[in-house]
């Protein structure tokens, strides 16, 4: 939990990933659109690695 903490890429991808899921179940958000906005968060997040030297780099 602290590494989440401490990650601004992290906290990035958890918020969208909460606020696409809320926004979705409450009818905001249509299926097609969930699909690209989820899609595009979690390929950026895990294709991301930044800086190798860094601790919090990337995931």
């Amino acid at each position: 939990m602290q590494k989440i903490i401490s990650s601004a890429s992290k906290m990035v991808f958890m918020l969208m990933a909460i606020a696409a899921c809320v926004a979705f179940f409450m009818g905001k958000l249509d299926q097609n659109n969930f699909m690209i906005l989820s899609g595009a968060a979690f390929a950026f997040y895990f294709s991301n690695k930044g800086e190798t030297s860094n601790e919090f780099a990337g995931k």
